[in-house]
């Protein structure tokens, strides 16, 4: 099938947009190459021509029906015809008068469904496969990535006639994914696109303006979402400017009336996904819902945008005390949910990414709202992730295991109760006598033998399969990162001395650590 998915969407958009089952086909279309992709497939030219230059004006043939029939579908006085360059098709665009008051909206749906899918498709998978990238003037895409469409699509995102309509298909969604697709990328022309969507048509304004709408599917608010998290993270001047424009939008009532309207209270990027965060997290039915119910993809899109804003950023001015402790609150009732859906354990993993940026006085906030826990919770699932199940790659196991692992130490280095938290859940209490216990025999062992320093070479009380077990089995992992991250966070639960260290992790495991800390002597040429 995929051999001939540019000649089927180029048949298609032959038909007159007017004909009943031309939405139909373009539906079909649009399932079948989403499963292809899906499924992995899609990587070979998707036409019967192996020549590259046959290929690249197959590509541009669909990209011109694709950009005509759209215009078809948004205008009722267009009529469709070929266009040859990019710069009339541009002037074209943004002659033309949105009006879809009157037109077929499913077929509108499904072409803006089409375009965004045409775009991912050929940045994911075509692009690779010609033999030579196109330049700039060349790139299929370009005409549906111009400044007229991109403003196209912020208009149909914004149009008010087609926010809240059982019956209408949710055409700002698709409009919201055609401009992710139009700004997703690296190369000259996606670049281009981002710079105009960001710097000369105000399309940050459009994002906002939907940001703070109510009454919104999930999915349309998960989309737009996902283009500020995209903006921030490849555009970071982009951060500003949607932080202005909220102000605004804010100060002039569009998020409707507070408990105070004299205050005249403004909202930046931060506290507007915050309150989204709360949204998604406390509205019904009970959180995640169930399998359709996209709040949970709302919610990881969400976190990621708040870590993408702070990760390696100190020029970003810190929140309020009041949003920071808004954060905590939402931090605190992820964590604190149920592991029973691997959606919500998917949103904690997102939480520990954002805890690596958390200031020092979380730890406290963590403690006394039941957030610690959880996140040993979190560690000893993912060690057993690691050491039990074994991915075996060294990329895997660091990525698996290595956050966690700096938060815990992170907050027990910040807080005395928090270090006693995670030491009674590694090391538990109940069982300090038995550990005791042996502590005393090798202590009577090392006098007799005339030493002064802990030697046992295992550990002396780390039974196979505990908690304390799988984190001393990393400190000799083969991963730098993993070895140390679980190093530091076991040398802080002793609390930084060397002989209960060695006691209860092994001289064996100890050493190369303790080598490094300088607190061993180590034979010449050792790499620690």
């Amino acid at each position: 099938m995929a051999e001939v998915f540019l000649d089927r969407l180029v048949q298609v958009l032959q038909k007159n947009a007017a004909h009943p089952e031309q939405s139909e086909s373009l539906k079909e279309w649009n399932n079948d190459l989403e499963k292809e992709m899906l499924s992995g497939g899609g990587s070979q030219f998707a036409s019967t021509s192996d020549d590259s230059s046959d290929q690249l004006s197959v590509l541009n043939t669909a990209a011109n029906r694709l950009h005509a029939s759209l215009l078809e579908a948004v205008s009722p006085g267009y009529v469709c015809k070929d266009i040859d360059s990019n710069e009339e098709a541009d002037k074209v665009t943004n002659a033309i008068q949105i009006d879809v008051s009157n037109q077929d909206l499913s077929f509108l749906c499904e072409i803006l469904r089409s375009t965004g899918l045409f775009m991912r498709w050929y940045g994911q998978c075509l692009q690779s496969s010609l033999e030579s990238g196109p330049s700039l003037s060349e790139n299929p895409t370009a005409r549906l990535k111009s400044k007229g469409m991109l403003l196209l699509y912020c208009k149909l995102l914004d149009d008010t006639t087609l926010q809240s309509s059982d019956e209408c298909p949710d055409i700002p969604r698709f409009a919201s994914v055609c401009i992710f697709r139009a700004t997703y990328g690296n190369d000259n022309v996606t670049a281009s696109a981002r710079k105009s969507f960001v710097h000369t048509m105000d399309g940050c304004t459009y994002l906002m303006k939907t940001l703070l709408k109510g009454d919104q599917p999930v999915s349309r608010i998960f989309s737009v979402v996902r283009n500020v998290h995209h903006l921030i993270s490849a555009a970071p001047e982009s951060i500003p400017k949607m932080e202005n424009i909220l102000k605004t939008l804010t100060a002039d009532g569009c998020l409707g009336e507070t408990e105070n309207d004299n205050d005249n209270k403004k909202y930046g990027l931060l506290e507007v996904l915050v309150a989204t965060l709360a949204w998604a997290l406390r509205s019904d039915p009970p959180f995640p819902g169930k399998s359709a119910d996209r709040r949970s993809d709302l919610t990881l899109e969400i976190l990621r945008s708040i870590f993408a804003m702070v990760a390696g950023k100190p020029s970003m001015p810190l929140p309020s005390n009041d949003t920071m402790t808004q954060i905590g609150v939402m931090l605190c009732e992820i964590l604190c949910l149920s592991n029973a859906d691997i959606r919500v354990y998917q949103c904690k993993l997102a939480v520990v990414s954002l805890l690596l940026n958390a200031p020092g006085e979380y730890s406290g906030y963590l403690a006394s709202h039941n957030g610690i826990k959880p996140l040993v919770s979190i560690m000893a699932y993912q060690l057993s992730v690691v050491v039990v199940e074994r991915t075996a790659n060294s990329a895997e196991d660091a990525a698996a295991v290595v956050p966690i692992l700096l938060v815990l130490c992170k907050l027990c280095q910040s807080n005395e109760a928090v270090l006693q938290m995670v030491k009674n859940e590694v090391f538990p209490p109940e069982l300090e006598d038995t550990f005791e216990e042996k502590v005393t025999a090798e202590m009577a062992k090392m006098q007799s033998e005339g030493q002064s320093k802990a030697k046992n070479m295992a550990p002396l009380d780390a039974p196979r399969g505990t908690v304390r077990w799988r984190l001393i089995r990393l400190m000799t992992w083969i991963d730098s990162s993993v070895k140390r991250s679980a190093c530091e966070l076991l040398w802080v639960l002793c609390n930084e001395d060397a002989t209960e260290f060695v006691l209860r992790t092994g001289f064996g495991n100890a050493v190369y650590f303790l080598g490094n800390k300088g607190l061993v002597n180590l034979p010449a040429g050792v790499d620690v």
